[in-house]
């Protein structure tokens, strides 16, 4: 892996541009974009004010940093594992098949990256 591919997944072995808060917030910033920029002729059904709302709720879940430049849980049990061990992620660790901190989700995404 490149040096901006490693700093884009995290220790765990999610990758940061597809977890499910970075496409469900780039996914509604699209949207509200979209719908404050087209002009639907001869409608009155704009979207309300509550639907605004909900779209900037979605909007912020996007992480402001990724896991290695200090976003996400700063009490993350994974991070401070890796930190501790000064590895760059769990597939570094020879234990991260039996580590109870990590789901099935993680594991598999760490095999994929030991395969790499």
């Amino acid at each position: 892996m490149d040096k901006k591919t490693i700093n884009l997944t995290a220790y765990c072995g999610l990758y940061c541009p597809e977890c499910y808060k970075m496409v469900v917030s780039n996914s509604a910033k699209s949207l509200k974009d979209t719908l404050e920029n087209t002009h639907i002729c001869g409608s009155t059904n704009n979207p309300s004010e509550q639907f605004k709302k909900e779209l900037d709720n979605l909007i912020s879940l996007r992480c402001p940093r990724v896991c290695k430049d200090g976003g996400g849980n700063p009490d993350c049990a994974i991070r401070k594992c890796c930190i501790e061990k000064n590895i760059v992620g769990c597939w570094d660790c020879n234990d991260f098949q039996i580590c109870e901190k990590l789901t099935e989700q993680f594991v598999n995404n760490i095999k994929k990256i030991k395969e790499i």
